[in-house]
């Protein structure tokens, strides 16, 4: 067996932990060493993820933290100081289409006013003037189709005109270059098999190979497979979380369909987004019943369900209804990991000295994770940036009271 030395080894090659080693090393010249079982980056949740960076949340820590991480995404070259980075943001907007009135729309565009985001109050004739090809209906659909339908305008929606989404894939790439350049070392195809303790302390991870890594800390950025991490650590966690298989179907999407928005939709449980350019359209589910428990995170099915494909694209005709009903349909499926006490992620001590938590962000994880990361890399290097959030990673402890959320879905 041989034995390595790091100060921090970081475990989980997605974009929580790419983040993580990057701000690390960004900051300060600790040793940082990226573990991660797959191939290469973004194998996980990340590459299976539509990057929705949006700034809609119950919480008020939780719109600064996605206003933040926006403004990072918004920037990647300067954040990643990579001259030509691969990945980009795509700012199409996001438009809330879920049935409220308006005053309630007007509330809530107040309040994120209020944070210093611009958010806009839209009634129907504005959407369509803006978005030629949406309806602005705002009854209920059913997508079975057994109930019959009439369309009605919906009273008003919110927009955020600077938000929109990223090409995950690439955005790991750009960190595993960015982080690799700060002298982070980052190495796939290395699973770790076991978590090393000294009494009630970590002190290092035994990986597949036989190879042993001793370190000061290991940071849990795992995704769906924390809780095996967790267990390999001796760590019990009060918290319910669950690796979770999500779907989202693709077709072609004709260019005089442009532009659409990143759209959320009640009225059908949907959301929708141009992707490839547009050339394509990348729809999933808004519901939880849509959302499937996995046991072994190694072992799900990686292809959409054709049930879900067949139903959730009624919903897309629904909201646009030029979409032509002809042409090929796709689909594929990833895995999150789903936080069933609140649908926040655990950040920070874990209680167990030496080992440090990213886990549980139930599908929020993209969004939040330059901010996360900044949480943690100030929390082990004392050394704050100029890109740093406000909120305090005491707001997502691991001993913290779960989160008051008036639904647990992506929503929340």
């Amino acid at each position: 067996m041989t034995t390595q030395g790091a100060d921090v080894v970081v475990v989980g090659a997605g974009i929580v932990g790419l983040c993580i080693a990057y701000q690390i090393r960004r900051r300060s010249s600790r040793r940082v060493i990226v573990v991660e079982r797959g191939a290469g980056p973004a194998e996980g949740s990340t590459g299976a993820s539509v990057a929705l960076i949006r700034t809609r949340y119950t919480h008020d820590e939780m719109v600064r933290l996605a206003r933040d991480g926006l403004a990072v995404y918004r920037d990647w070259a300067g954040f990643t100081r990579l001259a030509e980075p691969a990945g980009q943001f795509h700012p199409t907007g996001v438009l809330w289409m879920l049935g409220h009135d308006t005053a309630t729309v007007a509330a809530e565009r107040d309040r994120l006013r209020g944070f210093g985001i611009d958010a806009q109050s839209l009634d129907a004739a504005a959407v369509r003037a803006r978005f030629p090809a949406l309806s602005t209906c705002a009854v209920p659909f059913d997508l079975t189709g057994e109930v019959e339908h009439e369309c009605g305008d919906g009273e008003a929606f919110r927009f955020e005109p600077h938000a929109g989404y990223f090409t995950p894939t690439l955005a790991c790439h750009d960190l595993v270059a960015a982080a690799e350049r700060e002298g982070a070392e980052v190495r796939f195809r290395s699973a770790v098999t076991g978590v090393r303790r000294a009494g009630d302390r970590v002190t290092g991870v035994e990986l597949a190979g036989g190879e042993r890594i001793d370190c000061d800390v290991v940071v849990n950025a795992a995704g769906p497979w924390c809780n095996q991490l967790n267990r390999l650590a001796g760590l019990n966690l009060a918290w319910r979380l669950e690796p979770t298989r999500i779907q989202v179907l693709h077709r072609e999407l004709p260019a005089e369909l442009l532009p659409l928005p990143f759209v959320a939709d009640a009225a059908s449980g949907v959301y929708f987004r141009p992707e490839a350019g547009g050339s394509q359209l990348w729809a999933g589910s808004l519901l939880e019943r849509d959302e499937g428990e996995v046991v072994d995170p190694d072992a799900f099915r990686a292809a959409a369900d054709p049930a879900f494909v067949a139903e959730k694209i009624h919903g897309v005709h629904h909201r646009v209804p030029g979409l032509p009903h002809r042409g090929t349909l796709g689909g594929f499926a990833g895995l999150y990991t789903v936080n069933r006490d609140d649908v926040h992620p655990l950040v920070g001590p874990s209680g167990l000295d030496g080992y440090l938590l990213a886990i549980g962000f139930s599908g929020h994880g993209f969004k939040e994770a330059p901010m996360v990361a900044a949480m943690l890399a100030r929390h082990l290097t004392g050394e704050p940036a100029d890109f740093d959030t406000d909120v305090p990673m005491r707001f997502l402890a691991v001993d913290r009271a779960p989160l008051a959320v008036a639904t647990k879905t992506v929503l929340a």
